[in-house]
């Protein structure tokens, strides 16, 4: 049975003030998984796009989005950031060949402030925009724009994210952005990808999220679960079938110990950090069968542009 992607959840929208009339909270909707789901997949076509989903059932879930602004959140403790990084004026988000040549620059710098890694390569991008999506924009050189991701989800597994760090290692496959870039070359040096595989290097995969409007964002603006307040139990495996490779994200069964977290008005000068994988944190660890050697990190879920790294130590 073909289950449809979900549109934004409806709430009453219900806000919560602080003394100084600075949002404190606001009720919002969630679209989770059914607790009886136990997998869900979809294919994707090379311009990006998803057909339905099998094995979904969504459990739409009211919760508290706390207002992070001002939390002393860190990539280990929280799984998220919040950073100033004003860019160029120069980089053009409706340009492939932008994004790659200027901003992937700038964002790998910011990482490796960030985490302290010693190396960062970015490997990917989305460009999330409601009216771009609605129009059928496409990047210049690139993919369709897609519209904000309005279900609760992680974007490596156990699985999914040593399996991208090796095919990171291998000649670039058909939907990878920067196949033109390598030409034909692995983005990986073969030494790192020996060491990662023998376990002698931690790494990990860190998401940049930024408004790319003139504006501060009002409306749909990017939440995050506090990655101290999730559980194992709460992960299900989605599996994404390209032509040539098969990825895997987790969708989220509700728990109300979950934590949400946004930033108010967040604007373009401004990145969200989320950790997606960390090689010595808790989830490797302990799927793995190993003790906890660090917090893991985790994420949720106007135009906003995606970047994800992979950071080694």
């Amino acid at each position: 049975k073909m289950t449809p992607w979900p549109s934004a959840a409806s709430s009453s929208g219900e806000v919560r003030r602080r003394n100084d009339g600075s949002i404190a909270s606001v009720q919002g909707m969630m679209n989770y998984q059914e607790n009886g789901v136990e997998k869900v997949v979809t294919r994707r076509d090379e311009k990006g796009t998803d057909q339905g989903l099998e094995g979904a059932s969504w459990a739409v879930t009211s919760v508290e989005l706390h207002n992070a602004r001002g939390e002393a959140l860190s990539l280990d403790g929280n799984g998220v950031e919040l950073r100033s990084a004003p860019v160029a004026e120069t980089v053009d988000y409706y340009s492939q060949q932008s994004i790659v040549g200027t901003y992937f620059p700038h964002c790998e710098q910011l990482i490796k402030e960030a985490s302290g890694a010693a190396f960062v390569k970015a490997f990917d991008y989305n460009v999330r925009s409601a009216k771009g999506e609605q129009a059928g924009r496409k990047l210049e050189g690139g993919s369709q724009i897609q519209a904000p991701a309005t279900l609760v989800h992680g974007d490596y597994t156990l699985a999914s994210a040593p399996r991208r760090f090796a095919i990171l290692g291998e000649p670039p496959k058909t939907n990878d952005v920067l196949r033109d870039t390598l030409d034909g070359k692995p983005l990986l040096p073969e030494e790192l990808c020996r060491e990662v595989e023998a376990g002698t290097k931690r790494w990990g995969i860190i998401n940049v999220w930024r408004p790319i409007t003139e504006e501060p964002v009002q409306c749909m603006p990017l939440a995050c679960v506090d990655s101290s307040t999730t559980s194992l139990a709460d992960l299900i495996t989605f599996e994404i079938h390209y032509a040539d490779r098969i990825g895997e994200n987790y969708f989220s069964r509700p728990n109300p110990a979950h934590r949400w977290l946004f930033f108010p008005s967040m604007e373009r000068t401004e990145a969200m950090l989320l950790k997606q994988w960390d090689s010595h944190g808790t989830l490797a660890q302990a799927l793995s069968g190993k003790s906890p050697a660090a917090p893991a990190g985790g994420g949720g879920g106007g135009g906003r542009a995606r970047v994800p790294f992979l950071g080694s130590q």
